[in-house]
């Protein structure tokens, strides 16, 4: 089908649809990891507060419409229009869609982290969360203007409009994974090792710790793939020479955020069997 095409139309056609390509693969493969994830909670947990089942449903739920979105816009640039050079300078609407979704979705989970950081600090610091809070909605509001990009301009090219409000997005939503990573790492450790009777030895106590010292690496590991996988996007946005790569992490940053809200809630119900 590529066979009338000259080497620079070749050469556009693989930039744009290697990201795409690329992207939907590795979404596909964490959409099987949050299923798994979540079988594993409703199977071990069914008797867990109804609220943490709905927000899982719902993170799940957008999770497959993400995926089933991103599968489309794959399947309609690399099957149905490939080697139509013409068809790839618009716009998909998988693109608005990937970008809601995985939005939607690390809002819900950050301020899940901001209730949990205020339940962890005994309903005293109330500050952290605020911000926390503050932070993942500015971040929510520039995925939506950045939406709207795409949505009244049909040119990819001009899809270069949202880049400064990438950058804000960008320290944001940082901003907010930073400051629940810091929090949990005080309330959950630092806190009780600053207290002369912090448990050590082979105590039950101890071993408790050491459990959620153990949550606290988890966490640290998802915020940071999280934020390598947006560092990513907007490093690859900065240089229009990469193409479409950047969309690339952005079809798995819903499954990242999900993981980490199943993650979070698994741990800390295997913990009520543990002794305090």
């Amino acid at each position: 089908m590529s066979a009338g095409l000259s080497v620079a139309e070749q050469a556009q056609i693989n930039i744009l649809l290697g990201g795409v390509v690329v992207g939907n693969y590795l979404s596909y493969l964490t959409m099987g990891i949050v299923l798994s994830s979540a079988w594993t909670y409703f199977t071990n947990f069914p008797a867990d507060r109804w609220w943490f089942k709905a927000l899982v449903i719902l993170c799940v739920s957008m999770c497959i419409g993400d995926t089933i979105g991103t599968g489309i816009w794959s399947y309609d640039w690399a099957v149905a229009n490939y080697g139509n050079p013409a068809a790839l300078t618009f716009t998909h609407w998988g693109l608005s869609a990937e970008s809601f979704f995985f939005g939607s979705c690390g809002l819900a989970v950050q301020l899940f982290y901001a209730w949990r950081v205020w339940i962890i600090s005994m309903r005293k610091n109330w500050i952290l969360p605020v911000v926390i809070g503050c932070l993942s909605i500015l971040s929510w509001c520039l995925i939506c203007w950045m939406i709207h990009i795409p949505g009244t301009h049909k040119s990819i090219s001009d899809f270069a409009l949202a880049r400064p409000a990438a950058y804000i997005w960008f320290g944001g939503s940082v901003g907010a994974d930073v400051l629940i990573t810091s929090s949990m790492i005080y309330y959950l450790d630092l806190r009780f090792r600053m207290k002369p009777e912090f448990p050590s030895g082979v105590s039950a106590n101890w071993f408790f710790h050491r459990r959620l010292r153990k949550l606290i690496v988890q966490t640290v590991e998802c915020n940071f793939l999280s934020l390598f996988a947006q560092a990513f996007i907007l490093g690859f946005v900065s240089y229009s020479k990469f193409g479409f790569y950047y969309v690339a992490m952005g079809m798995m940053l819903a499954k990242i955020s999900t993981f980490s809200l199943l993650v979070s809630c698994t741990f800390l119900l295997s913990l009520r069997g543990s002794p305090a």
